[in-house]
């Protein structure tokens, strides 16, 4: 019987192909007739087909255009690519659409007949290559488009108005009282006390010039109110010329940086700073670290033990931490100086990213400081200095930055000052405001802020502003109601300005800014003046006053990370202090200044903010400290008791604790009813005393003993 077939695999049927081609391949060769095209298979022979009907129709649609000289777009040419019907009613209805709508342009059907006549990159061998891999045809390779170069457009008619004449035109005003006739707006001189600068006497030293911003009174409260918390905890004591030394070291800390305040104490010489190692140990400083209070803290809200009694009390007054410092030191940085006409409102923010602060805090991603405390500052714009400051207030409802700016400027109204505000605060209503008060405001405005000219702001002011975005950098148009003066100007970017201090024209002479534009033919930037209203040029030139004052305390900043929301606070005000004291010493002491009673090396001529720095805190702890080591022991307190006449407490010799002699006397025991006991005491008086109170209490009662040896066990 004949054995069954064997059924071949896939595998060797396509082996059996592949040999075929292979032999039918080599067959060619040797005949002479080159490479063997194995057959089109079914989608490659339609994706051919429809080729060759395309090109037929993009030939047929190329003659019938230049037959009616109109010019072949790229448009109808993708819709030939695309369309399905048949070629004779396809040609008809383009034709037809192509002479309503384009005309006769010679140029352009020349520049498309060289488009079409240039040869496509994909061939028919092109095609049977992609045949022979199974799939379809090959796409050609887009082209890179060329950037357009931007074009701009004719500005309005009202571009850069000119002075209010009998010739001009009288306008209608819109809903608002908005007009483009404009007329001569009324500024009165500034009426301030003159001249500017500080209201106290030249001083010589630096650290008088702190001490003007951040008085001795107020380091006597810290003193009072910080001994409560010591003396609770029975810690020593501290006194003025202690905690003077404790700021001058936080100062100097802002001067010379290092992350771990801890490495300021190291024994390593490249981390040691001598001038705080020999003033202050380090547990001390973290004692009065720990225990500091800059109010008293019997009256903490903190200890309130009904939750909404004490949740209303701190919502009454959320500083009161150390109200008593804020207080202070804002009344004396009003009082101590006197401002120029031009001043700007804006916000400065305090780093802090806990959840327990009384005040409230403010996340803006956006932001350098992304969440932190927000201040609202008052500042000089041509120095920085810090007038009056304050935080964002509480209250049942959110609080209105129009009486935020009323509430700031409220010290520096109807003297005609002119003040600059940002988008966050300026507004029609905060102009008329000011203007009542006798007092001038310019800030840039948000485009859909409430009273603003129709034609800037609703239907026809888009167009208008859209319009504008496409006009050369300069362009400006002015509207008028009365004092107020609203500008849409070209820069950059379309900006927006409000004013009642500024006429609504410019002058062509002085009333211009210096920008980097790119060239037309290099692409390259370019410093030229382009015109600007006079609202702009103010503007630029007077807004970055508390901007300036936050990069002065930037410099040598005094804060450091805290548990204590209200630190961070605290740390802001002592920069305040240090930046306002060094403005005042630079409007006293000029570069050009000669002072015949001062010599440079008691008082150098140049004298940079680094060295005024240095100069405070170095006079601040030469109070406390020359640079001395105090005389103890090793594990005896941080520093000796001043006001002990002459006493000190250290480590007792011998190995075993004795008797404390306070304690003893004032039946003061243990928990479980023994006397205490320390190996701590006064060698001068020879008694063993537990450091702290009781040495303190021993010494103050007048208690000594003359004999030198401790007897304890009696």
């Amino acid at each position: 019987m004949m054995g069954k077939r064997k059924r071949k695999t896939t595998h060797e049927s396509r082996d059996e192909g592949a040999k075929k081609v292979q032999g039918k391949v080599k067959e060619g060769k040797k005949k002479g007739k080159g490479k063997v095209k194995p057959q089109l298979s079914r989608t490659a022979q339609k994706a051919k087909l429809l080729r060759q009907e395309e090109e037929s129709m993009r030939s047929a649609l190329r003659r019938s255009a230049r037959e009616a000289g109109v010019s072949m777009t790229r448009g109808y040419r993708a819709l030939v690519e695309t369309s399905e019907s048949e070629e004779e009613e396809f040609l008809d209805r383009a034709m037809a659409q192509a002479r309503d709508e384009s005309p006769c342009c010679e140029e352009e059907s020349a520049v498309e007949e060289e488009e079409e006549a240039r040869p496509d990159d994909t061939g028919e061998d092109e095609g049977d290559s992609g045949d022979e891999g199974g799939a379809g045809p090959v796409e050609k390779p887009r082209k890179k488009r060329q950037r357009k170069k931007k074009t701009f457009i004719e500005p309005d008619s009202d571009d850069d108005p000119d002075p209010p004449s009998i010739y001009q035109e009288d306008h209608a005003p819109d809903e608002g009282g908005w007009t483009r006739t404009l007329e001569d707006v009324t500024i009165r001189n500034f009426k301030g006390k003159t001249p500017s600068g500080p209201t106290f006497r030249k001083k010589k030293a630096p650290i008088n010039y702190f001490l003007k911003f951040f008085p001795l009174s107020l380091l006597q409260m810290v003193v009072t109110w910080t001994n409560v918390n010591l003396t609770a905890n029975h810690k020593f004591r501290t006194t003025i010329h202690e905690v003077k030394a404790w700021f001058g070291i936080h100062i100097l800390m802002g001067l010379v940086k290092i992350n771990d305040y801890k490495n300021y104490w190291s024994t390593h010489p490249g981390l040691q700073n001598r001038l705080i190692t020999t003033t202050m140990k380090r547990n001390r400083f973290d004692v009065l670290n720990q225990h500091l209070a800059c109010n008293d803290p019997a009256k903490d809200p903190e200890l309130i033990r009904d939750k909404a009694h004490r949740y209303l009390t701190k919502k009454r007054n959320p500083l009161y931490p150390l109200q008593p410092m804020w207080d202070k030191i804002r009344r004396r940085c009003l009082k101590n100086y006197r401002p120029n006409r031009e001043l700007a409102i804006d916000e400065a923010m305090i780093r802090y990213r806990g959840f327990k602060a009384s005040v409230r805090k403010f996340f803006m991603p956006l932001k350098p400081i992304r969440a932190g405390f927000k201040i609202y500052a008052l500042a000089e714009s041509s120095t920085g200095y810090f007038l009056n400051f304050m935080t964002h207030p509480h209250g049942d409802q959110p609080a209105k930055m129009t009486d935020i700016a009323m509430a700031v400027a409220q010290h520096q109204l109807n003297v005609y000052h002119h003040i600059f505000t940002d988008k966050l605060y300026t507004s029609v209503d905060l102009a008329r405001s000011l203007h009542a008060k006798r007092t001038y405001l310019t800030g840039a405005v948000k485009s859909n802020s409430k009273g603003l000219p129709m034609e800037f702001t609703g239907k026809n002011g888009n167009l208008k502003v859209k319009r504008l975005n496409r006009a050369p950098r300069g362009t400006f148009y002015t509207r008028q109601n009365g004092q107020l003066t609203a500008t849409v100007w070209k820069d950059s970017r379309v900006m927006m300005l409000l004013s009642t201090g500024h006429q609504g024209w410019r002058d062509p002479t002085t009333h211009t800014l210096k920008r980097k534009v790119a060239d037309e033919a290099t692409g390259r930037l370019r410093r030229t003046t382009i015109p600007a209203p006079s609202q702009a040029v103010d503007y630029t030139m007077s807004m970055g006053g508390v901007d300036r004052g936050d990069q002065l305390r930037s410099y040598h900043t005094c804060a450091r990370k805290s548990q204590l929301w209200w630190r961070s606070i605290m740390y802001f005000l002592i920069d305040i202090a240090r930046v306002n004291a060094w403005l005042s010493y630079k409007h006293h002491h000029p570069a050009t200044d000669s002072d015949s009673d001062t010599t440079e090396q008691d008082h150098p001529r140049k004298m940079t903010h680094a060295k005024f720095v240095l100069e405070v805190a170095t006079n601040l702890i030469q109070g406390y400290s020359k640079g001395i080591t105090p005389r103890q022991s090793s594990g005896s307190l941080p520093v000796p008791a001043h006001n002990s006449g002459g006493h000190y407490s250290t480590k007792k010799p011998g190995k075993n604790a004795r008797w404390c002699r306070w304690c003893r006397q004032q039946n003061i025991t243990t928990k479980s009813g023994l006397p205490k006991t320390t190996r701590k005491g006064c060698p001068v008086c020879g008694v063993n005393l537990c450091p702290g109170e009781c040495f303190l209490k021993y010494h103050a009662a007048g208690i000594t003993e003359t004999n030198t040896t401790s007897s304890s066990t009696d």
